[in-house]
């Protein structure tokens, strides 16, 4: 008979008692601050004085759930921490991780949980009209990401953290499970995916690539390759969605939390 095991990694130097992390699915649904309760759960909690985010990780589609616990593919909290160091590493800004937690029920990966610091006096940048500057400022912050060869591949408006001071805007990284880094460049495919997700609004996404072109020397037409695979993911995105309305569809999706 399979046990239920638990799998707990955490930094050596954690600003907080060690036996924090290992007890987090004991406590995690009675205490902190709830943040973002969809598929997923992030809350927020203080410990020694350290305010730490954790994000819950629902239960896996079966068959992701085979394929985590066969180690063919890196589980979302693991996954999520590794990104988090190597970003770091490169000099740019996310949430400093202090660990991860993997639950196996049946030997098949069950709930997972990342854990690491709540960023201060930043917030996510939304879905909304944006000044030119922060646009401007983007472009330039997406361009040096892309020569330096990390691509963040769900990089929408709520993964992109803004503070601004002084007229000067800085950016951090969250949601980064699903991360790529390259050698060199990020290949230009991979680029004009990119570049349609930051903005909602066609007009916002032309000022943005016609600035990012600028800033790395590229042909300043880019944006209408932009936008035209922007409309086809819109089209496919449409067709999606009403296939998730057929009955037994919601069988293949993500569980909801639920209870352990």
């Amino acid at each position: 008979m399979c046990k239920n095991t638990q799998t707990v990694f955490q930094i050596p130097e954690i600003p907080f008692s060690a036996d924090f992390i290992p007890q987090i699915p004991s406590f995690f649904t009675e205490r902190g601050t709830i943040i973002h309760n969809r598929r997923n759960q992030i809350r927020i909690f203080e410990e020694n004085g350290q305010q730490i985010n954790i994000k819950k990780y629902c239960i896996p589609p079966i068959v992701n759930r085979i394929l985590y616990s066969l180690g063919w593919r890196t589980p979302k909290a693991k996954a999520t921490y590794q990104n988090a160091v190597k970003i770091l590493e490169n000099g740019f800004l996310t949430p400093r991780p202090f660990g991860y937690i993997l639950q196996r029920r049946a030997g098949l990966l069950n709930f997972s949980y990342f854990i690491s610091e709540q960023i201060q006096n930043m917030r996510p940048m939304g879905y909304k009209k944006h000044s030119l500057a922060l646009i401007h400022a983007l472009a330039e912050y997406t361009a040096d990401l892309h020569e330096k060869g990390m691509l963040h591949l769900d990089y929408t408006p709520n993964n992109i953290l803004i503070s601004e001071k002084n007229g000067k805007y800085s950016f951090a990284l969250v949601d980064i499970n699903r991360f790529r880094f390259y050698k060199g460049e990020v290949p230009m495919g991979a680029v004009l995916t990119n570049l349609m997700k930051p903005f909602r609004e066609d007009e916002q996404i032309k000022l943005f690539v016609m600035e990012y072109v600028k800033r790395r020397g590229l042909d300043e037409t880019l944006y209408k390759k932009v936008l035209q695979r922007r409309h086809l993911r819109n089209a496919y995105d449409n067709f999606k969605s009403k296939l998730k309305k057929i009955p037994l569809a919601k069988f293949f999706l993500n569980k909801p939390l639920g209870k352990q």
